[in-house]
């Protein structure tokens, strides 16, 4: 491993799906630039890979140790679901930019430090697809994770739409895409359909439970605690939690309306501003919604265009390595 004159980056191992956004950062690209005394881990560390995943010999990993170390973390705050312990790694970090706020928050308050930062989610702006003619009328990427969600797909089964994933369901139009090839679908498609939630089932809450102050954490401000649980599931309430998804930004850069669930915690709302740059939907009422801006779709353009404009700004990840990297103190 040789170390230059700039940001060394410790590139994210290949596990996980193929199209997953965070492999293709390429945070490499700007190792000449910013600090020599800063190291980048770029996503996807917890407590069972670790350092490991990486295969760093002894004398590398100490050498990387000496400096700031800094990771980008992405799966904050569902790595609760799985009681990963943060505080078993965090210690080897300088920062830690976490996609969840509530969840920065809570473990800077539970460690006593500084160290978690909340941050956008990145797109390098290489893969911004050109402007393209809109030919299908909704899409949705991603998987099939929640009731929910498989209502909200049913529904846009009665539009023109798309349905990318590597799911094997019935209402799949496009599986096992490459990740151009889905932001070209995305691009091709007037509304993209984008929620920003995780549905944690039981023994998700079991681990969560364990952690200490857990209702600290406003992410799980939705969530039963143990002497309430039998009555959550008896009205067959729906657990949720907030977590930015990648889709809201990518549906910004390819220039598709950005339409997203309304939920008890709206984090979209730190980065786009609604009606302006967005558009809510409400449970049970997608089908009408998605209705009334086909109707009339080009009074929708400028709220596309506004946010397309806002991503190329403020969320490539050029701009991310400029606004937290290049002159970290």
């Amino acid at each position: 491993m040789r170390f230059g004159g700039g940001t060394f980056v410790v590139k994210r191992s290949s596990r996980g799906y193929a199209q997953d956004p965070t492999k293709f950062l390429n945070f490499s690209r700007f190792s000449d630039a910013g600090s020599e005394n800063v190291v980048l881990v770029e996503a996807a560390f917890e407590q069972a890979s670790g350092w490991e995943q990486f295969g760093l010999s002894e004398q590398e990993l100490s050498r990387i140790k000496q400096k700031k170390v800094i990771r980008l973390e992405f799966e904050e705050p569902n790595k609760f679901f799985l009681g990963d312990n943060q505080n078993l790694y965090d210690g080897d970090f300088y920062k830690v930019f976490t996609l969840c706020p509530f969840t920065a928050d809570y473990l800077n308050k539970q460690q006593g430090i500084e160290r978690r930062v909340p941050i956008f989610f990145p797109f390098n702006e290489r893969y911004v697809p050109a402007k393209q003619k809109k030919i299908f009328d909704v899409i949705y990427t991603g998987h099939i994770v929640a009731p929910p969600v498989l209502r909200d797909i049913k529904t846009i089964g009665e539009f023109n739409y798309r349905f990318a994933s590597n799911s094997a369901h019935p209402l799949v139009t496009n599986k096992g895409v490459s990740y151009e090839e889905k932001m070209d679908l995305i691009a091709q498609t007037r509304i993209t359909l984008v929620h920003n939630l995780l549905y944690p089932r039981f023994y998700h809450l079991l681990n969560i439970w364990r952690y200490p102050q857990w209702r600290e954490n406003k992410a799980f401000k939705q969530l039963p605690g143990l002497l309430s649980v039998a009555k959550f599931f008896i009205n067959r309430s729906e657990m949720v939690v907030p977590q930015l998804k990648s889709r809201v930004f990518e549906a910004a850069f390819a220039r598709s309306l950005i339409l997203c669930k309304k939920d008890p915690f709206n984090v979209i709302e730190n980065f786009f501003e609604p009606e302006k740059e967005f558009v809510y939907y409400e449970e049970g009422q997608l089908k009408t919604t998605l209705d009334s801006i086909l109707n009339s779709y080009s009074k929708y353009e400028g709220v596309t265009e506004r946010a397309f404009e806002r991503a190329q700004k403020e969320y490539t990840t050029t701009a991310f390595f400029e606004n937290y990297i290049r002159d970290l103190k």
